[in-house]
């Protein structure tokens, strides 16, 4: 989709917003089934001209986020697939065929309406509206600021990155527009296919606008690390085993269509491939051997974005003072733990000379030896999702037992390998039901090719440690929170989750479960002790990831001592430090959204479990915190303690 520029005033430039007719989608082979034509978004505007008078005569919250997210669909249609919103007026593919303008002219058009929203929002006064007017107000204009700072200051049109697989909040990636079309069913398959054809045929102007863009020398310094994985990324797009060359040709023999679209299907695609391959030489050969850009933020930027990102009580540095203590706490009681056992546990090897006793060692060597014998129970990258997926009924069934809350079906998650897309950034992520598609599955990824780049990957993720990562990714973690928050009625914290909220529910979720007995060792008379090491060692996780990403971006503190800190202090294996270290450097900000938001969780369980007395139940208290949405820790306190005085 293309923006056109007018270089008169703002109402001027918006003007070709929204003008795009709907094309009528092809009807070659047989009939469209009903489920095709289901019912379409309905924007709120015809064109940018009319959006921004819709916006300033818009006097609702609710209204304001719906014209909110007509802006980001129609300046990035892939997030369509984010959202779950694929067509308009009609046409159920109107987004899912398109790839957004990045034209320096599209990115304009992108600042500027937000700076219409921003400015809309200035006027309005929070203490007027009501409590639930007031959270989404916040909300909106976090995310409107947030947005605003990833385009300008934070220049995400510069990062070859952005436009590969997205950048932050700023923009989708090409990845994105790619896999999502083929990740779920939501739409008939030969639907699906088209809008893949579609983005083909828009994908070498795409990238040569990019090109355009990016092919400033003076201005347009990549961090070393995003070259990196820009160019592994676009590699693997295009790699024999690759979304083109094997997913979409696979697809299209089952599709039912004629011969003639399935060919002009991947002609077009075939010509998209040869873009990619080009933007990547391209890549390699004017952009590589740029000098790098700087990817530690500075203190000052990193508190603009945390404030955004985060809507936390804690500043950054009050945030790591809290982290650093709890790192000590923490560290204290594995220690404790793996004296209690470490004899018992590891009486074969003490016998046989092979280790000393725990009399005759430090804290690092006795928690050391007992991660060490850990780590022998472990998967292989070929059985790892296999073996999650065995992991469901004891952890299923722990939560029934003991009543946690209620769960949806768990056929609901899905477990693969990851697309080569999104490679490289974190061993194991969830990509939940959009939340105007709640009906459709959740998929969790393992990063199988980075597992296998390093064998001490998997001593990390043993059998103790990939139950505490089903527990955190799936049931009844991430997976569970959001099919909560999937069901509220108010758009705003639905649509914009707040990162502390979510990951802070997924850490302590995990580590209530290990409180009250879960244990992938029932039968071990060590088997509560272990999966309390291997949790407390996870918690430690979340508490240095808050620490490394506070302290590199903030301070010019070595990435040495960062991963120093991971291995001595977080017992971590050196591919898993350094994996972290790389995704440090490629993001910000929600590496520490874990710890803050387990933390917070906690104060708010103490007060509330001090109110209720005898009344407190695990299920009632776990239920009102997932069904408020995902909103910022301000309303979730309210929500479960009440207006604070």
């Amino acid at each position: 989709m293309s923006l056109q520029a007018l270089t008169t005033g703002p109402a001027a430039l918006l003007a070709a917003f929204l003008t795009t007719t709907s094309p009528a989608v092809a009807q070659d082979g047989p009939a469209e089934t009903a489920e095709e034509a289901e019912p379409t978004w309905e924007v709120r505007a015809a064109s940018l001209a009319q959006w921004q008078s819709a916006v300033s005569r818009e006097d609702s919250i609710d209204g304001l986020a719906r014209l909110y997210i007509d802006l980001l669909l129609e300046t990035d249609p892939v997030n369509g697939m984010l959202f779950g919103i694929h067509g308009k007026d009609g046409d159920p593919a109107y987004y899912d065929d398109r790839l957004a303008d990045v034209t320096g002219t599209g990115w304009a058009n992108r600042k500027l309406g937000h700076a219409v929203m921003r400015d809309r929002l200035k006027v309005i006064d929070p203490a007027a509206l009501s409590p639930e007017d007031q959270i989404d107000f916040r909300i909106l204009e976090h995310q409107v600021a947030l947005r605003m700072l990833q385009m300008s200051e934070l220049q995400a049109h510069w990062d070859p990155l952005t436009y590969v697989s997205g950048r932050g909040n700023a923009f989708a990636g090409l990845g994105t527009a790619f896999s999502r079309l083929l990740l779920r069913d939501y739409a008939p398959l030969r639907q699906r296919l088209r809008s893949f054809g579609k983005r083909c045929e828009a994908t070498p102007q795409y990238l040569f606008d990019a090109r355009q863009v990016l092919d400033n020398e003076e201005r347009v310094r990549p961090t070393a690390v995003s070259k990196q994985v820009s160019v592994a990324r676009l590699r693997g797009m295009t790699s024999e085993n690759g979304i083109f060359r094997q997913s979409l040709p696979e697809l299209l023999e089952t599709a039912a269509m004629a011969e003639e679209e399935k060919a002009a299907i991947l002609e077009s695609c075939d010509e998209a491939v040869a873009s990619i391959d080009r933007f990547a030489r391209w890549l390699e050969a004017a952009v590589v051997p740029r000098p790098d850009g700087e990817w530690r933020l500075g203190e000052r930027l990193y508190g603009r974005k945390y404030d955004l990102y985060m809507d936390y009580p804690l500043g950054p540095k009050e945030l790591l003072a809290a982290a650093e203590q709890s790192l000590d706490e923490t560290g204290a009681a594995i220690a404790a733990t793996g004296r209690e056992i470490h004899d018992g546990y590891l009486a074969d090897a003490i016998e046989a000379g092979e280790i000393r006793p725990a009399a005759e060692l430090d804290d690092q060597a006795v928690v050391r030896n007992v991660f060490a014998r850990v780590a022998e129970d472990r998967s292989t990258p070929d059985t790892l999702i296999a073996d999650s997926y065995a992991m469901a009924d004891a952890i299923v069934g722990f939560v029934e037992e003991h009543d946690l809350l209620d769960l949806p079906p768990t056929s609901k998650m899905r477990i693969e390998d990851i697309p080569p897309y999104l490679s490289g950034y974190a061993v194991a992520q969830i990509v939940v039901a959009p939340p105007f598609k709640p009906e459709l599955p959740s998929v969790w990824f393992w990063d199988l090719p980075m597992l296998r780049t390093d064998p001490s990957f998997l001593k990390e993720y043993n059998r103790p440690a990939l139950a505490e990562v089903y527990i955190h990714e799936g049931v009844p973690g991430h997976f569970v929170q959001l099919e909560y928050s999937n069901r509220s009625e108010r758009i705003m914290p639905r649509v914009f989750r707040n990162g502390p909220m979510v990951e802070g529910w997924a850490t302590y979720i995990q580590a209530q479960l290990v409180d009250l007995g879960f244990t992938v060792y029932p039968d071990s008379p060590y088997g509560r002790q272990l999966q309390f090491m291997v949790n407390r060692k996870l918690l430690l996780r979340s508490i240095i990831n808050a620490i490394i990403d506070i302290r590199l971006h903030t301070t010019d503190w070595p990435e040495e001592e960062a991963v120093r800190l991971m291995i001595e202090s977080g017992y971590q294996e050196p591919g898993e430090a350094n994996g972290k270290l790389t995704r440090a450097k490629l993001s910000s900000v929600q590496l520490a959204t874990y710890f803050a938001g387990h933390r917070a969780i906690l104060g708010i369980l103490e007060e509330y479990r001090t109110a209720q007395g005898e009344d407190f139940s695990w299920k009632a208290f776990n239920e009102r915190l997932v069904t408020a949405g995902s909103p910022p820790f301000f309303a979730l306190r309210e929500r479960m303690l009440g207006p604070q005085p």
